[in-house]
């Protein structure tokens, strides 16, 4: 059983950082479709994408990670006894409240600017405020990757740094 719960782990956490790649091509396109409604389907796409992967993959890794805490008996946030696995569940944490706080709520304005957008003809791609909201976004998404990859590498070293 731990075995299954560390798989589907390490499944949901690739999920999220096949983000990065995923979003490196995207912003690619949305340089060569910029000015054209194709910049508004692009954004529009790799908001969805973002979103779709974010939340499953957040959802997958607090569940699969919340079991291994229970079935492997380590304890929460417990620095003096798993160093390691406490900075890897604040690591969590901080994600999160990024997540949350400011990427979740730009993102959310972001897409009903599109469709307004798009409803209006969007012949020009996007606003420059719709761009903004999605440079916003695009600074907050590797930080937080960066962050996923350094709780990888401490879940995989299990503190032997």
């Amino acid at each position: 059983m731990v075995n299954l719960f560390r798989i589907l782990h390490i499944f949901f956490a690739s999920m999220l950082i096949a983000l990065l790649p995923i979003a490196i091509i995207m912003l690619g396109r949305m340089k060569s479709t910029k000015g054209t409604p194709a910049e508004l389907t692009v954004m529009a796409n790799l908001n969805l994408i973002g979103k779709t992967l974010g939340m499953i993959g957040g959802i997958g890794i607090l569940i699969t990670g919340g079991a291994l805490v229970g079935i492997e008996s380590y304890k929460w946030f417990s620095f003096s006894e798993f160093p390691w696995l406490a900075w890897k569940q604040t690591i969590f944490v901080v994600i999160l409240l990024i997540n949350f706080g400011i990427v979740m709520p730009t993102s959310r304005k972001m897409s009903k600017l599109i469709e307004e957008r798009v409803a209006a003809g969007g012949t020009g791609g996007a606003t420059e405020e719709i761009r903004a909201l999605g440079a916003r976004i695009g600074m907050f998404a590797p930080i937080m990757n960066l962050l996923g990859l350094v709780a990888m590498v401490l879940g995989t070293s299990k503190g032997i740094f």
